[in-house]
């Protein structure tokens, strides 16, 4: 292998672009419905069409992290829905990890909205990892609706490691021994997992915030294969990783199935959202991954307000957000934005990009 894995050829294309992408169905009532129900996030502004319809919004809404859905994409090595992971040629090809995304909100995504989206390759780089060489490929997506106005722009790292040789994965197949034991995904015979109620709360307003305040947390689990399923389906992206065990210990060297890091991206999105309120604005949200969660374990999002600033007049709460398991690992960490009203203020459905 070359000393550099990022050689002329890869670096070229940093600034290239995909061509636009129009989804093969506009946002539906139904896709709205089915994401709310696999991250159990019964907000009504999803699911109810006569209280979205009363609300500022005017109209049911998709969750803002899950604007696009993978519909029919071919089914390859890794999955489906995996071909944008592919398009940079480097000297291994490997499933790319969900390294965390940087997302811009910037007006809402209606149910009956027409998604197109667009890439640009903006930064490739490697580090060494604790299993070998990692590259990174960070790629900025745009989304906009059928009136050609931007819906979101994020920033989204994918991060690449080697397989094991070919003749290594035979090897361990031929054995017949390459499966290890993992805990058996609940639930019980006896037993069901709950599921989630929306609790809308008092509105929140700028000036009842403080430096300090910790949010309101949420908690899932104990998570299960049926989650990462339902998810794979309400969004269309069904990579191995997270449903098929063999592949993901033999061809990818994983202890177990893993929880998407866009599933959890989703359960700290809702940690914003829940103290945005209807009234206010999840503006900015960052996320970098830095852990595996497994089936069976139960998951916490928990935040904590770190900034308030007015800009233009509204203001805006920065805080740091950050996912726990059971087992004590932190698995995700990040910020984000929203901008809260202040008393007798109502706030713009329209959002300018930030630097």
């Amino acid at each position: 292998m070359a000393d550099s894995l990022i050689t002329p050829e890869v670096r070229a294309l940093i600034g290239t672009r995909t061509e636009p992408e129009k989804n093969r169905f506009a946002l539906s009532d139904e896709m709205a419905y089915d994401l709310a129900d696999a991250t159990e996030d019964p907000n009504p502004l999803y699911i109810d069409k006569s209280q979205a319809e009363a609300s500022r919004f005017k109209g049911l809404l998709c969750p803002p992290l899950a604007t696009w859905k993978d519909i029919a994409p071919s089914i390859g090595y890794f999955g489906a829905g995996q071909e944008s992971h592919f398009d940079v040629p480097l000297p291994f090809n490997s499933y790319g990890l969900n390294g965390g995304s940087d997302w811009q909100f910037l007006r809402p995504a209606y149910v009956g909205d027409w998604v197109t989206r667009q890439f640009q390759v903006v930064d490739i780089f490697e580090k060494q990892g604790r299993s070998g060489p990692l590259v990174f490929i960070v790629r900025r997506e745009t989304q906009t609706n059928q009136h050609g106005d931007a819906i979101s722009v994020a920033d989204r790292v994918s991060i690449h490691r080697s397989r094991p040789p070919e003749e290594e994965v035979q090897a361990v197949n031929d054995a017949g021994d390459g499966l290890e034991s993992v805990v058996i995904s609940p639930p019980s015979p006896d037993h069901t997992v709950p599921r989630a109620v929306h609790l809308a709360g008092a509105q929140r307003h700028f000036e009842d915030m403080s430096v300090g305040m910790e949010l309101e947390q949420v908690v899932k689990g104990p998570l299960t294969t049926t989650h990462l399923i339902r998810w794979a389906a309400a969004n269309g992206n069904y990579a191995r990783i997270h449903w098929d065990l063999p592949f993901a210990q033999i061809h990818q060297g994983l202890s177990n199935v893993v929880v998407n890091g866009s599933l959890k991206n989703q359960y700290l999105g809702q940690l914003m959202i829940r103290l945005a309120g209807s009234e206010g604005w999840f503006k900015r949200f960052y996320v970098e991954h830095r852990g595996m969660d497994y089936p069976g374990d139960i998951i916490t999002g928990s935040g904590v307000v770190t900034g308030l600033r007015e800009v233009n007049g509204y203001g805006h709460v920065d805080c740091d957000v950050n996912l726990t398991n059971n087992r004590g690992d932190t698995t995700a960490t990040g910020r984000g934005t929203v901008v809260l009203p202040k008393h007798g203020q109502s706030l713009p459905l329209i959002w300018e990009m930030e630097d």
